[in-house]
C-alpha cells in the first residue's frame, strides 16, 4: 500500500516552485487522500517565509482548494513555524515546528541555507569548531520541543549538506552525545517527529533525516513519526516514501503515522515494503 499522504508542502506563497492547486493537482494524478500546506510563517530575519501580507492570502487560498476539491482530496491548512519567530495567531489545522537559525554570538546562522554559509559560520563564529556549532543546533531543537507545535520537523536538518561526512563526522561521539539528546527530548514532547525526505528531492541527500542513529534511538522510545516529503517541487510530491519506511521498519519502527484527513492514523510499515 503506498503512503497517499503528505503534509509538509510549500508553494510560491513562500519558497515553493508551484502554485498550490498545482500542488493539488498533481497530489490528485499521485492518488492522494490528503494534502497539507505548511508554508514558512513569516519571520523578519528569513526570505523564504511568507511576507505579513501573503500569510492571509495563503490562507484564502488554501481555504478556497479545501471547498473547491472537497469530496476528491482532503485539503489541509497548515504553516511550518521557525522557533526563533512570533507564532502567527491565526488559525491553522497543524503547526510544524521547526529549527533553520539558531543564535551565535550576536547573529544568526541559517543551518538550510548553503554550505557556504555553514562553513563561514564553524570559522568565524566558532572559532573552527563544528561541533560546537552542532551542539547549539541540538540545544535548539531541544528548546523547540516546547512549543504547542503538533509536530516537530526535520530534526537532523544540521546533517543536510553533510551527505560525504566531510563537513562533521555524524558518528562522533562529540555529535551523537547531542544528537541522542536531541532524540530524547523529541520523544518526551510527545510531537508527531517528521522523517523528511525533502533534501533527497534538491539533490543534497541520498537518504532522509533524521538518519539512522536518531531514528533508532526513537525506535527504542516508541516514537511517533510521520513520513514527508518537505515538497518545495509538485514532482516530488511522494519523493523517496517507500525506501523511507524501509529505513524505519530497518531501524525497529513498526508502523508510522500519516494524516488522513484532519487527524493523524496509525499504520504498518509493511503494507508500504515490496
Amino acid at each position: 500500500m503506498p503512503l497517499l499522504s503528505n503534509i509538509h508542502t510549500h508553494t510560491t506563497y513562500g519558497d515553493g516552485r508551484d502554485a498550490p492547486e498545482a500542488m493539488v493537482q498533481a497530489a490528485l494524478r499521485l492518488g492522494f487522500h490528503t494534502l497539507g500546506f505548511s508554508e514558512h510563517g513569516h519571520a523578519d530575519y528569513d526570505d523564504c517565509s511568507m511576507t505579513v501580507a501573503a500569510e492571509p492570502l495563503y490562507r484564502a487560498e488554501i481555504s478556497r482548494l479545501r471547498a473547491r476539491y472537497a469530496g476528491q482530496i482532503a485539503v489541509l491548512l497548515g504553516y511550518e513555524h521557525d522557533w526563533l519567530s512570533p507564532p502567527s495567531a491565526d488559525a491553522y489545522d497543524y503547526v510544524i515546528e521547526s529549527v533553520h537559525y539558531i543564535r551565535a554570538g550576536d547573529g544568526l546562522v541559517c543551518v538550510d541555507d548553503t554550505r557556504a554559509i555553514l562553513e563561514d559560520a564553524v570559522r568565524t563564529r566558532y572559532a573552527g569548531d563544528v561541533y560546537a556549532l552542532c551542539r547549539d543546533y541540538f540545544r535548539a531543537v531541544c528548546a523547540s520541543c516546547e512549543s504547542p507545535a503538533a509536530i516537530l520537523g526535520h530534526m537532523e536538518l544540521i546533517m543536510k549538506f553533510n551527505e560525504r561526512r566531510d563537513l562533521f563526522d555524524d558518528a562522533d561521539p562529540r555529535y551523537l552525545r547531542c544528537a541522542l539528546e536531541a532524540a530524547d527530548c523529541a520523544a518526551a514532547s510527545g510531537k508527531l517527529i517528521e522523517v523528511n525526505t525533502g533534501a533527497i528531492a534538491r539533490g543534497y541527500r541520498t537518504a532522509p533525516y533524521p538518519g539512522r542513529a536518531i531514528l533508532t534511538r526513537l525506535a527504542g522510545l516508541r516514537a511517533p513519526v510521520i513520513i514527508t516529503s518537505d515538497c518545495h517541487n509538485s514532482d516530488y510530491l511522494n519523493c523517496h516514501f517507500q525506501e523511507t519506511a524501509a529505513l524505519l521498519r530497518s531501524c525497529g519502527f513498526r508502523t508510522a503515522l500519516q494524516y488522513r484527513g484532519g487527524a493523524p492514523e496509525e499504520y504498518l510499515l509493511e503494507e508500504m515494503l515490496p
